[in-house]
């Protein structure tokens, strides 16, 4: 009898779980070229593009498992950004009144109790690209908001220093240094997330002309499946798991894709359209 040939597993993520398949179901792995949408496709047919002069359809596993597409995510994360800037606009406006007007300053003077600081404290990625370019946006951000407790210390102590003069370039550098800078990195991050973060993988599935959207792919290698968790009523409950696994490299769960359910959808969805 012959020994049964073990393939590994090909590891990806989706909206930050992991799952997997088996690799003897994959012809090939590419990253998400320039495709053609298919008119009247249901939302969770990405589209079709050509490879090695076949039509490759695409599933996307996000909206198929009832998940934000990464293209809305990404455009989601765009406009948090645009909205940090624009705080970062009006903080710079906020200072300039305080100065001219006096009174009390209004916004954080904190840089890790504004919006952007908050999520740049609890933002987590194993990217080191993203994590070097987050690190210089710290720099800038603590000194534009330290603009304001300057101001503040030259207002109440103006007999030391030469108050017009001080305030007036306590101003010109957040509006012509500090707030270019972090608008400029800022616009970097939004690119950097999109060609890094954003940046989906196609597994293109062996023999039917289709392939499965991931964010990203992780490894390729051998998985045990947890014992007595194949009858679990969470797994057994969604048609698209076939069963968890788990990997000695990780302490997550993994969720194998259930194949023969997922064969199914796709020729349930050509007989749609």
């Amino acid at each position: 009898m012959e020994k049964e040939i073990r393939c590994p597993y090909i590891l990806f993520k989706i909206a930050g779980s992991l799952y997997c398949i088996n690799s003897k179901y994959i012809s090939t792995i590419v990253q998400l070229p320039n495709y053609s949408t298919i008119p009247a496709a249901p939302a969770n047919v990405t589209g079709m593009f050509k490879y090695r002069n076949e039509v490759i359809q695409m599933l996307d596993l996000r909206v198929t498992f009832g998940l934000k597409s990464i293209s809305d995510e990404c455009r989601d994360f765009e406009d948090m950004i645009d909205a940090r800037k624009q705080d970062h606009i009006n903080w710079v406006k906020e200072l300039e009144r305080f100065i001219n007007e006096g009174g009390s300053f209004h916004l954080a003077t904190d840089p890790h109790q504004c919006a952007l600081g908050k999520w740049y404290d609890s933002f987590k990625t194993d990217n080191l690209t993203i994590t070097n370019h987050l690190r210089k946006i710290e720099e800038p951000h603590e000194r534009l908001h330290l603009a304001a407790d300057e101001a503040d210390r030259c207002k109440k102590d103006c007999e030391n220093c030469q108050r017009e003069e001080c305030l007036y370039k306590i101003l010109k550098r957040a509006k012509e240094e500090s707030m270019p800078t972090i608008l400029n990195l800022l616009d970097q991050t939004k690119e950097l997330f999109r060609s890094t973060i954003y940046k989906e993988m196609v597994l293109i599935l062996d023999g039917i002309r289709w392939g499965i959207v991931v964010d990203e792919i992780v490894s390729v290698e051998e998985l045990d499946t947890i014992a007595g968790r194949d009858q679990d009523p969470m797994v057994s409950h969604c048609s698209y798991i076939n069963q968890v696994m788990e990997s000695p490299k990780s302490e997550d769960l993994i969720f194998e894709l259930n194949t023969k359910s997922l064969s199914a959808k796709l020729k349930e969805l050509e007989a749609a359209y």
